[in-house]
């Protein structure tokens, strides 16, 4: 009697385990942005200035990136196409040699923008992490914003070196599996969307193993791993909230290119092209963006470790 009783009992646990595992991640799922709501209200202080000095700043060169690159991205497309399209090889010599200079100009204005654009997405990624990881009764103040800063900026340098150079390698190998079997459009295009997927995988658990290197004693391809690591048996969870988060800066970035479209917007001054009040707006909306993408990712992270699963 006490075995079939037992195996009544097993049974109903795997019943219910799927209704256990989809509460709970829907539970996880209004912790997470409920709690980043919380941490904006209790700290909007600190907040405020993180957006204003750093991320709006940051905002602001990448919007202004997009806009000023448009033209030269244009002419190189326009360059290759009329040289696959012409009929002598000394004029399709001439016009990939134009569109190979028009490239490095492109390198050079991206390296332009990229240095300053990377201080300030690392401060404000630590400073809005630190924010977020500051349990109460403790507040976070300016002053230990900017130890934490201090404290962490090598190891968070290191990983995000490692996490880009991984993230380089991964994206290439889709499009060349892709182009490989472009003649074959029913292989191809599940791998580009496989791919796609694996590549928000990727990106979650980037996210986490800069999360560990600004707040533990770890970084690189250590700080990676055990980001890996801390998503075991919330993947799919993050890779959902993942997504979201993506789509939402793609969102952004898409909206940004159809209002800038016009010529008059590609040959006007930068600052005049923000001084409408859309263009303004979604500068405003990606800087948040950023420092909420950051704060959900620490609140993630912190539901991990209580939850124990730091399998190191």
């Amino acid at each position: 009697m006490s075995d079939a009783q037992s195996e009544i009992r097993d049974h109903n646990q795997q019943q219910n385990k799927p209704t256990k595992s989809s509460s709970s991640s829907f539970s996880i799922f209004l912790s997470l942005f409920s709690g980043s709501l919380r941490i904006f209200f209790q700290n909007k202080n600190i907040l405020l200035s993180i957006l204003l000095f750093l991320a709006l700043p940051l905002s602001f060169l990448l919007f202004s990136l997009s806009l000023s690159s448009r033209p030269l991205k244009r002419h190189i497309f326009h360059l290759e196409s009329v040289a696959l399209l012409t009929s002598t090889s000394f004029e399709s010599r001439h016009l990939l040699r134009e569109s190979r200079e028009e490239s490095i100009s492109l390198l050079c204005l991206k390296l332009f923008y990229s240095f300053p654009s990377s201080i300030f997405s690392l401060l404000t990624f630590i400073s809005a992490v630190h924010v977020a990881s500051v349990s109460p009764p403790h507040r976070p103040s300016f002053l230990s914003t900017a130890a934490a800063i201090g404290l962490s900026w090598k190891r968070v340098v290191v990983t995000s070196l490692c996490s880009y150079t991984l993230f380089i390698l991964y994206i290439q190998l889709p499009q060349l599996l892709a182009a490989t079997l472009r003649n074959h459009p029913r292989v191809s295009l599940p791998i580009l969307v496989i791919g796609s997927g694996l590549e928000v995988h990727l990106m979650g658990v980037l996210g986490l193993g800069l999360v560990v290197s600004a707040l533990e004693e770890k970084f690189g391809w250590e700080a990676i791993r055990i980001g890996s690591v801390l998503m075991a048996g919330r993947r799919y969870f993050w890779w959902f909230v993942t997504c979201m988060l993506v789509g939402v800066s793609g969102w952004i970035g898409n909206r940004f290119e159809k209002l800038t479209e016009g010529e008059e917007y590609v040959k006007s001054a930068v600052w005049t092209v923000f001084m409408g009040w859309e263009t303004a707006a979604l500068l405003w909306f990606y800087g948040v963006l950023v420092i909420w993408s950051s704060i959900v990712t620490t609140i993630f992270y912190s539901y991990c470790k209580k939850r124990g699963q730091y399998g190191c």
